[in-house]
């Protein structure tokens, strides 16, 4: 759980990390990229769209290292993701016939590393164990009539024959004595 739990905790600092510099620098983040912002719009796009889409992530994925139940759909949403982006620079690459420049090749590397640590920790997390027992269903009242409410003057229930006999029989009884 530890190895989970650090995978998580590492991958939320890197998104935290990244948000932040898409939120302070756009101009240099998209120049990483190759990208040039042209209008307020595009500013706009890149902090938001790159960057509040990562913290959100990042918020998630802390939330998630808190609680055992919550690392595993974490973890596998951390696969699907970096799998679906290293899938995704790939397919550009070869449609586009370009080139992996600097950024491009780290970040291929990195999400790459990231997909692979996370399904790792999914694989070292043990599933949580079953209860042993079931919780027994709730006990059913023998008598399915609705319970009759008090009224005054009602007397003691009805003498039935059973277990009571017995402690009639050596003298004890439920009425207090009469003087």
């Amino acid at each position: 759980m530890r190895f989970a739990r650090f995978v998580l905790l590492a991958q939320a600092l890197f998104m935290l990390a990244f948000s932040l510099a898409y939120w302070v620098r756009p101009y240099e983040m998209a120049n990483l990229n190759g990208m040039l912002l042209m209008e307020s719009a595009s500013i706009s796009h890149m902090r938001v769209y790159y960057g509040g889409l990562q913290l959100g992530l990042a918020l998630f994925l802390l939330w998630a290292a808190r609680a055992p139940e919550r690392m595993r759909t974490a973890l596998m949403m951390l696969v699907f993701l970096m799998a679906a982006l290293v899938l995704g620079r790939l397919l550009s690459l070869w449609l586009d016939g370009g080139s992996l420049i600097g950024f491009d090749l780290a970040a291929l590397i990195y999400r790459l590393l990231a997909a692979l640590l996370a399904a790792l920790a999914y694989r070292l997390l043990r599933e949580p164990e079953e209860d042993a027992q079931p919780i027994p269903p709730p006990t059913r009242r023998l008598d399915d009539t609705p319970p009759q409410p008090f009224r005054l003057g009602d007397g003691p229930a009805p003498f039935e024959a059973g277990a009571d006999d017995a402690a009639e029989r050596d003298g004890a009884s439920d009425q207090p004595a009469s003087r």
